[in-house]
């Protein structure tokens, strides 16, 4: 099964100003908070004709164009967007009240037949988002003109929580006519696309009739800029007033700027040595727990990534709701890891691991040596292989791999750890790299599903998370970080993982 988020997001190219025209400063015209532009730097660029399925979605998103039913803030909780309430009426259907009075930026209201329709045409994409699938829905119809039904193939207390992921975004019919999604307007946001330049950039103006109230900047352009060092001399420079990701060593050059600030945050992503549980010498877990042993995170954390992030406890950081209050990071003992190997009747010379480190993958060919290093330590051999993440995608899902590194979301596919969970661990999850099955594990996520009550249901993540962590499924590295730098005089502004232009952001003049 394949799934094409990940992999399409990660061939994004590097925009090149001078070919696509729309290089030099953003104007800032000063007077009147409305009168101003601004720039911002993204790593990644839709590859995908803006399939909603894709992570192009979450391109859109940030660009203040799409928009969902539910609004997802930091910190677990939603709030309505363009749907004013939700309500479970059994346990496999809940009703959708929509927001009266929204329209699409091409003047179309939204009504439940609008939303009936484009929750369908995601459902039926030939690789749907893991969230929003027909797994996961069984059915969406429409209750007179402002109400939508959703129902379920079993209990599902999260469905709010899906129908705030980007993935799940609402455009205007016409938006689906083509042969590809067509976002022109077609959104319900702040912002409106008027000009794009595939896989570089896009300009945008304020909808003026933004249901959500007066939209502070004009407009914007959104670049899209692969090299890191670029988009930290574009911040530097004044090209552009935010640029995300901004490398680590890119971050110290900045510091001392008195015209950027740069903004950490914790991210619900982590690295991940994903090892092949159904691949030898993987399928034993003594030896899963050898690699664990021998591979060693803080120096790792220190070394590879200049403390940018934290030694992983697991697949979830220590603080967040759903982590088990006891877990610490796996301390490196090579002399365990070998007294482990020795238990499993598997001699240490006898292992040569074929390791990928996918280009794209921030610092993965620097982390992937240290790993090959500390193996050697044991008597393990690795050997490294580099290539694109498009170009080895089909091999991590068919199985045809032994151990790769990773990084991954956990609250990508929905704001909620359970999509993440149900694709990445259980025995038919579609992004079940690992090859990890376990009718425990299956049947604590899915309980998990069932639960309405937050506490109780992260008590089920904790769970499955310990279990994860005590039979070694992965190796889990780090906890990443954000870093994000934003130039003076930028208002309104917070890192967050769906949305970067909205309607509060401002620039004053200077």
């Amino acid at each position: 099964m394949k799934k094409p988020r990940l992999a399409l997001v990660l061939t994004a190219t590097t925009l090149t100003l001078a070919s696509c025209g729309m290089g030099g400063q953003a104007s800032n015209t000063g007077g009147a908070t409305g009168a101003q532009s601004i720039v911002i730097d993204e790593p990644f660029g839709p590859a995908a004709d803006w399939a909603l399925e894709t992570d192009d979605s979450f391109v859109l998103s940030k660009a203040g164009c799409l928009e969902t039913l539910v609004k997802y803030e930091t910190g677990g909780t939603i709030h309505p967007m363009l749907a004013t309430s939700w309500r479970q009426t059994s346990p496999t259907a809940w009703d959708i009240n929509l927001r009266a009075g929204v329209k699409f930026q091409d003047g179309t209201p939204l009504d439940a037949k609008a939303v009936v329709g484009a929750l369908k045409h995601a459902l039926a994409a030939k690789t749907p988002a893991p969230g929003l699938s027909p797994d996961t829905i069984a059915g969406v119809t429409a209750v007179g003109g402002s109400k939508v039904r959703i129902t379920t193939p079993a209990p599902d207390a999260l469905l709010p929580y899906r129908l705030a992921s980007p993935n799940t975004g609402i455009l205007a019919p016409k938006a689906y006519t083509g042969s590809s999604t067509n976002p022109d307007g077609t959104c319900t946001g702040p912002f409106r696309i008027t000009k794009e330049i595939p896989q570089q950039a896009i300009q945008l103006k304020r909808n003026s009739s933004y249901w959500g109230g007066p939209v502070k900047l004009a407009s914007a352009e959104v670049r899209f800029i692969a090299d890191a060092a670029k988009r930290a001399t574009q911040i530097q420079t004044g090209e552009a007033q935010i640029s995300r990701k901004i490398s680590v060593p890119s971050v110290q050059d900045l510091k001392g700027s008195s015209n950027v600030t740069v903004k950490t945050e914790q991210l619900p992503r982590t690295t991940e040595l994903v090892l092949n549980n159904k691949k030898a010498p993987f399928t034993n877990e003594k030896v899963r727990q050898a690699f664990q042993a021998a591979i060693d995170t803080k120096a790792i954390t220190d070394a590879v990534y200049k403390g940018a992030g934290r030694p992983a406890v697991g697949p979830f950081a220590p603080g967040e709701p759903w982590t088990p209050q006891a877990a610490t990071p796996v301390k490196a003992d090579p002399a365990k890891a070998k007294a482990l190997l020795h238990d499993a009747g598997v001699s240490p010379s006898s292992i040569n691991v074929r390791l990928i480190a996918y280009n794209e993958g921030a610092g993965f060919s620097d982390l992937a040596a240290v790993i090959q290093q500390e193996l050697k330590a044991i008597g393990v051999k690795a050997t490294i292989r580099t290539a694109d993440y498009a170009s080895v995608e089909p091999d991590l899902l068919s199985g045809d791999f032994q151990a790769t590194l990773l990084s991954r979301n956990h609250l990508g596919d929905m704001p909620d750890p359970l999509g993440y969970l149900t694709a990445d661990y259980t025995c038919k999850g579609s992004y079940n790299i690992s090859h990890y099955c376990d009718p425990k594990t299956d049947s604590l996520i899915r309980k998990a599903a069932a639960t309405k009550d937050p506490k109780a249901r992260y008590a089920y993540y904790a769970q499955v998370a310990t279990r994860l962590q005590s039979r070694a499924v992965n190796v889990f590295l780090l906890h990443e970080t954000e870093s994000v730098a934003v130039a003076s005089g930028i208002k309104g502004f917070a890192v967050h993982p769906y949305y970067t232009l909205t309607s509060d952001l401002s620039r004053s003049a200077k």
